[in-house]
């Protein structure tokens, strides 16, 4: 009784230093010469580092990648396990000139250009466009006459639309004291709300474009005399994909918040009974999971440490609308399934479900709203099938024909009745035995 109650003393005397506020010594800051990198994923821009501690940068070869040398606060955190830049209090650009180098010889030496990053389908959809130079000035002006632009459509609808209540009031007002009526026509039609551009351009800033090959080289900054600045020497590892095919999202129709995955040809998709899925066809590349995932998370020293074998699927563009999925029996096409997009509805009442419906811009019930996803729907009865992704003139995609396999399900009674069996077995033995040490002690009579 007593160490309980002195556990429960010491069990309070914790609560109470940490709520006093008792915390560990904040991360040390150190000023640092690093690269930040813009590396091209295969889908995206991604954004990562390479502190003092990293020798090596990774990029893709053949597509443009952003370096830039600046000088910041970096410092090692141990919750996460990786290196954090202080990018908003001690940010400043390095000057000098990219030297790039392999096998001890000067290759090329970058100067920085201007650059800046075009969105098309909105900032928050992830996907960009590296625009360079000129280019990328005349696309933020565009992008900031456009602002100019909806921002003088709204000032006008503002005005409009006063103008349009003030008339309405007008029109209930006589209504109300002469008894007119106005035909639908005849009333004042109100005036449409502007809407903002779903584009999105960002600020020109200025880097290093580095576009190259595959091979291993050194990079290095030098300042106008040609010396190499402190710090700025790393290794630079140029890599690119094993293979490409294509990968699909498979949306189950009764987990559709919980997709798998299938990038590899050889994989076979097993399903139970009848079953409705919607596929989504991604093209899709392999690479180095070592070397993709330290390009993409360098300033974590172990991303990728154990895997310099293995190798990942990358799912990047998404396949254009005009591709279909072909379902194959015998080697035969059974059925043709175009993308379409479709609505989550939420099941009315206390029972948490939901139906997948095709999505209808017209309908009624779809006003103001917009589709959940965009898919091909597939429906499909126990057998064995290939699917495989065409283009719009009816050449198959490499990489994308799959083998399924849905079998029969097995009925739950049926489960139960075979996990019985090893019961029944033991009682037939036991009763066996019975009847045996029966018969052996009855006496035997002339």
């Amino acid at each position: 009784m007593r160490n309980t109650n002195w556990r429960v003393l010491i069990t309070v005397l914790c609560i109470l230093t940490a709520a006093a506020g008792v915390q560990a010594a904040p991360p040390q800051r150190e000023k640092q010469v690093v690269y930040g990198i813009t590396p091209w994923t295969g889908k995206e821009f991604g954004g990562t580092f390479a502190p003092k501690g990293i020798d090596t940068i990774y990029l893709l070869a053949n597509c443009n990648n952003v370096l830039n040398t600046l000088e910041t606060e970096v410092y090692f955190w141990p919750i996460t396990n990786e290196y954090m830049a202080n990018w908003f209090e001690a940010r400043e650009e390095v000057p000098g000139r990219l030297q790039i180098l392999q096998d001890g010889k000067e290759i090329m030496v970058l100067e920085r250009q201007p650059y800046n990053h075009y969105y098309p389908e909105g900032f928050y959809s992830g996907f960009s466009e590296l625009l360079i130079g000129e280019e990328a000035e005349k696309k933020l002006q565009e992008y900031r006459d456009a602002i100019d632009s909806y921002w003088q459509a709204v000032s006008e609808y503002r005005k409009a639309y006063a103008e349009y209540e003030q008339r309405m009031s007008e029109i209930l007002r006589e209504v109300t004291e002469t008894g007119k009526t106005y035909s639908e026509d005849e009333l004042p039609k109100p005036p449409e709300q502007p809407t903002p551009p779903v584009w999105y351009a960002s600020q020109v800033t200025e880097g290093f474009i580095v576009n190259l090959p595959v091979g291993e080289y050194l990079i290095r900054t030098i300042d106008e005399q040609g010396n190499v600045i402190e710090g700025t020497e790393k290794k630079l590892k140029v890599f690119d994909r094993r293979r490409a095919g294509v990968g699909y999202q498979i949306i189950p129709e009764s987990k559709w918040t919980r997709p798998v995955q299938s990038d590899d040809a050889t994989q076979i998709l097993y399903m139970e009974g009848k079953r409705t899925m919607y596929l989504k066809a991604f093209h899709a590349s392999e690479y180095n999971q070592h070397d993709y995932l330290k390009m993409t998370s360098l300033e974590q020293p172990l991303a990728g440490e154990g895997a310099t074998s293995a190798y990942m699927w990358v799912h990047e563009k998404e396949v254009p609308r005009d591709t279909k999925i072909q379902v194959l029996r015998g080697g035969e096409v059974i059925y043709e399934a175009e993308y379409r997009p479709y609505y989550v509805k939420q099941t009315p009442g206390y029972a948490l479900g939901y139906e997948i419906i095709e999505f209808d811009p017209e309908a009624e019930e779809f006003a103001g709203r917009r589709p959940s996803f965009e898919a091909v729907k597939l429906e499909l009865e126990p057998g064995s099938y290939e699917i495989r992704a065409v283009d719009s003139s009816g050449r198959v995609l490499e990489g994308s024909v799959r083998s399924i396999r849905a079998v029969n399900a097995v009925p739950m009674w049926q489960l139960y009745l075979l996990s019985l069996l090893p019961v029944a077995v033991g009682l037939v033995v036991v009763i066996g035995r019975r009847r045996l040490r029966g018969h052996a002690a009855k006496p035997v009579t002339a």
